[in-house]
């Protein structure tokens, strides 16, 4: 039976993967939702928090400097983005980008290491923060270009669009 520090990785990475699934949308350049914008940013984070199990004190402050650098960059992004909104349906298109998946790519191979290195570790070490600082700061960066992209909606030039399914 694996320990609950093995189990909490596993479920960590399949957090990270489901997030990359769901930020697939910027692929096509398809008018979405704003909501879609925070799910890949919420599943990544959840992920970053549930590799927070067995750190020390200097593991959570380093996972915490790595959030606030990642969603100052993910907002600086947001506001380079080339956008229309609908107002009427609350729709938003991006223009074709593809750093969201790149990022949200990377969460998943630090992810995946983490719980490789978890696994590989001595029997009662404390598992290394590094991989886990680096999937916050891709945490950090989705959830600020979320907050930023959602923000600028309102003021996005109108285009009346529908969501293609």
């Amino acid at each position: 039976m694996l320990p609950a520090l093995y189990i909490t990785h596993l479920f960590a990475a399949l957090l990270a993967l489901a997030g990359w699934w769901a930020i697939r949308f910027e692929l096509k350049g398809n008018a979405v939702p704003l909501w879609r914008f925070f799910v890949p940013a919420a599943a990544i984070l959840l992920c970053s928090l549930a590799m927070l199990g067995g750190l020390s004190s200097r593991g959570r402050g380093l996972l915490l400097v790595a959030l606030f650098l990642g969603v100052a960059s993910g907002s600086v992004r947001g506001l380079w983005l080339l956008m229309r909104a609908d107002h009427a349906s609350k729709l938003v298109r991006l223009s074709r980008v593809r750093d969201g998946l790149i990022v949200a790519f990377a969460a998943v191979v630090f992810a995946v290491i983490d719980v490789g290195v978890t696994f590989r570790a001595a029997a009662g070490a404390a598992p290394s923060p590094v991989f886990a600082a680096a999937v916050a700061l891709c945490a950090g960066y989705l959830t600020g270009r979320a907050i930023v992209i959602v923000s600028r909606s309102g003021s996005a030039q109108h285009r009346d669009m529908r969501s293609k399914r």
